[in-house]
């Protein structure tokens, strides 16, 4: 179990490889958020963050849910920047196509058809980002993001039990606040 763990939800991220990498905005469901959030995760100068994994929860057409579990300790093949990481994501796709079962489809990433809450079982001391949390950061060991929407009523149901906290005023990129998360934790 990875010290940091960063859960991101896709909502729109497409669940097969339908799309081309110079589409990640448009065709592939806003998977750029997504893969940005791996690099602040898991890229820090010179080298990986090997005490810390990020969880992908692709929640798009057609074949929803697929997480993407990438592990910091045991990753290989990851570059920081946008292009490449997705083409893991969607060579990852390809071979998890029908699959029933966890996969591991590239060194440090494996693909298994688990929800929000099956990921959150799996996890110490969640915590949900949110505008209007007030709890404190620094307890947790895993951190709950969305991507440029925000979570649905049924994610709601799941994380309401959760404590919230906020990184400030004002709404931020969910690769920026990884990146604070990290500085407020490193310290």
């Amino acid at each position: 179990m990875a010290e940091r763990n960063f859960v991101i939800i896709g909502h729109r991220a497409h669940t097969e490889a339908d799309w081309k990498l110079d589409d990640l905005c448009g065709g592939a469901g806003r998977l750029d958020v997504l893969v940005r959030c791996v690099t602040a995760s898991l890229w820090k100068s010179h080298g990986i963050r090997r005490n810390t994994d990020v969880w992908l929860l692709l929640k798009g057409p057609p074949n929803a849910p697929i997480t993407v579990h990438f592990s910091g300790q045991k990753i290989r093949y990851l570059n920081p920047d946008e292009r490449s990481t997705a083409a893991l994501i969607r060579n990852g796709l390809i071979k998890y196509k029908n699959n029933k079962k966890a996969m591991e489809t590239s060194p440090g990433i494996t693909m298994e058809r688990i929800d929000l809450g099956d990921i959150l079982e799996r996890l110490p001391n969640p915590i949900l980002l949110n505008e209007n949390g007030t709890d404190d950061l620094c307890s947790a060991k895993t951190f709950i993001l969305g991507d440029d929407k925000d979570p649905t009523d049924d994610e709601m149901k799941t994380l309401q039990n959760l404590p919230q906290a906020c990184l400030g005023k004002e709404s931020l990129l969910s690769s920026a606040c990884i990146t604070l998360i990290h500085h407020c934790l490193d310290g």
